[in-house]
């Protein structure tokens, strides 16, 4: 792997708590299916529980250190051991990630479109829920965790990862086109009338709905509402951070402050300002109190 698919490297020591999470471009034959792959490793003495908030993405992560928990937004609970792997829906409430303060793997983040295609399934079937990887796809599944513990380094894991998902993408049929044009849109024209993009694409509302809860588990309107929130929550963790909660409200596509707080609270449980003060710097991540 050249040195240019790593695109960022995030570390931190405190004498506490330490991490190291390194972000990797996947191979140029996965771009537009997989977004990126986070490559991490931590060991943590002052916390041992994260919130996870909700987001528009999906989630495919590798545990290749001592066994985790997941805690669901439906409030069940998966543990993990190491080689294991475990994929994430749409979220609506925070999850929760519980280690013994040690932890590594492998972050596979992609579109939840492209975890569908992936899983074979409709991922309305996964709205707030964790799933074990070989529950969905057979102990076959087994096997990727298993390749990633024998990789030598960083390298070796993300060409495995390329081969693998690159197999499995292949095997899957797509999204159909209209489907992938709905989601398109709502992705990349916030401000379009629903109803309007299902008559461009000849759908019926109803069916419009369907399609979309079919692709990425939640229906139009919560979808653009878990993509804006997502769009929040990169501006406040941006560079400096915000000073002024009113323009960032507007900014991420709210009516006014009160709104953005109102949303956040439903999402995450917290507001804003308590949100940034539980962020762990370098992107650690967000304490559970």
């Amino acid at each position: 792997m050249a040195n240019t698919r790593i695109t960022a490297t995030h570390s931190h020591d405190d004498g506490v708590n330490a991490w190291r999470m390194t972000r990797i471009a996947p191979s140029s034959t996965l771009i537009g299916q997989i977004d990126a792959y986070c490559d991490y490793w931590e060991s943590t003495g002052g916390f041992t529980v994260r919130r996870e908030l909700p987001h528009a993405e999906g989630v495919l992560i590798v545990n290749l250190g001592p066994p985790i928990m997941i805690t669901a937004g439906n409030g069940a609970r998966l543990t993990l051991a190491a080689g294991e792997a475990f994929v994430a829906g749409a979220h609506l409430l925070p999850a929760l990630s519980h280690s013994d303060g040690t932890q590594a793997g492998m972050h596979v983040f992609l579109p939840l479109a492209t975890l569908r295609r992936l899983l074979g399934v409709p991922m309305d079937g996964l709205l707030n829920r964790v799933a074990r990887l070989d529950d969905l796809l057979g102990p076959g599944a087994r096997r990727l965790g298993q390749r990633l513990s024998e990789a030598r380094d960083v390298a070796g894991r993300a060409a495995f990862l390329d081969d693998a998902l690159a197999q499995r993408l292949a095997a899957m049929p797509a999204l159909d086109r209209q489907q992938r044009h709905a989601l398109e849109a709502l992705r990349h024209r916030p401000g379009d009338d629903i109803a309007a993009i299902a008559r461009d694409i000849g759908w019926s509302r109803k069916h419009f709905a369907a399609r979309v809860r079919d692709a990425v588990g939640v229906g139009p309107r919560c979808f653009r509402r878990l993509l804006r929130f997502q769009r929040l929550i990169a501006r406040i963790g941006g560079e400096g951070g915000a000073s002024d909660w009113a323009d960032l409200a507007l900014d991420a596509g709210y009516c006014d402050q009160s709104h953005m707080i109102r949303e956040f609270r439903e999402f995450s449980g917290l507001t804003p300002q308590l949100y940034r003060a539980r962020s762990l710097p370098d992107g650690g991540g967000l304490i559970e109190a």
